[in-house]
């Protein structure tokens, strides 16, 4: 489920040519990975009103011709553009083989979240690598899962972690479940690292978790915050140095969902 999502503004981006030059966005999409695939889903960020669609070319070097595709919203308020059934008999797509689509907007200004093949059941591929040959991108779901804790913070201050845990439900907890009240929960509780680290004010730390979540599984990660030497802390002179905090993050394996935690 690991995937690494990207946004570029459709200004920079330019039109592929042979004959789908009026719409928004055009890209050619390779199968880099090591799995056969059979239909191709967009994720655009936010709520889109798609307009118009290119669905793949009859012949030539990317022949490949899909049905007209669905629009479908993401729980997170994204928008899925979903191409299936290529040629009519829901032709595979193996590695190597390129297919073209495009689409328009109504506001002209969608932005790619992320990309990825689907199996012959529609559902997201495990290991999907597609490669956007028009903008040299390439989109990856993987076996593992990440757990990604970012620093945002405005001033000159790192975040001092400990104990990064994390456990695999089925379906989602609900919110009240996500405590430390749970003692459930913090039995299942496995570890991804061990021991104290900081996170630099803009700095990004990704985490592999060790196991496959499967569609219909949530990953949840529990980790802390602050705290003070005498707590076990490891002495960094720019490590916030506060009252400890225990953070819980849910995410569950969706397609389209989202990548990502802020500390």
């Amino acid at each position: 489920m690991k995937t690494f999502s990207f946004r570029m503004s459709a200004l920079v981006l330019a039109l592929a040519a042979q004959g789908a030059t009026a719409f928004e966005y055009n890209v050619d999409l390779e199968n880099t990975g090591t799995t056969t695939a059979y239909d191709i889903a967009v994720v655009l960020s936010g709520t889109e009103n798609i307009t118009r669609t290119f669905d793949g070319y009859t012949s030539g070097a990317l022949a490949g011709r899909f049905d007209a595709p669905t629009f479908t919203p993401t729980a997170s308020g994204d928008t899925v553009i979903h191409w299936m059934n290529m040629d009519g008999w829901d032709a595979p797509i193996p590695p190597g083989k390129v297919i073209h689509v495009g689409w328009s907007s109504a506001d002209c200004a969608s932005q790619i979240k992320d990309m990825y093949w689907t199996n012959k059941s529609h559902g997201r591929l495990r290991n999907s690598v597609i490669k956007n040959l028009t903008h040299n991108i390439v989109y990856t779901t993987g076996r593992f899962p990440d757990v990604v804790l970012t620093n945002h913070q405005a001033h000159d201050a790192a975040v001092l972690v400990r104990d990064v845990r994390f456990a695999v439900v089925d379906g989602a907890l609900p919110l009240e479940a996500l405590s430390s009240m749970n003692v459930e929960l913090l039995q299942m509780l496995r570890p991804v690292k061990e021991g104290s680290f900081t996170v630099a004010p803009g700095q990004e730390v990704r985490l592999s978790v060790p196991v496959e979540v499967q569609p219909g599984q949530s990953l949840i990660a529990v980790w802390s915050t602050g705290g003070d030497e005498a707590q076990g802390a490891v002495s960094t002179p720019d490590a916030v140095q506060g009252a400890r905090a225990l953070h819980f993050m849910q995410r569950p394996n969706n397609p389209g969902g989202h990548d990502g935690s802020g500390c």
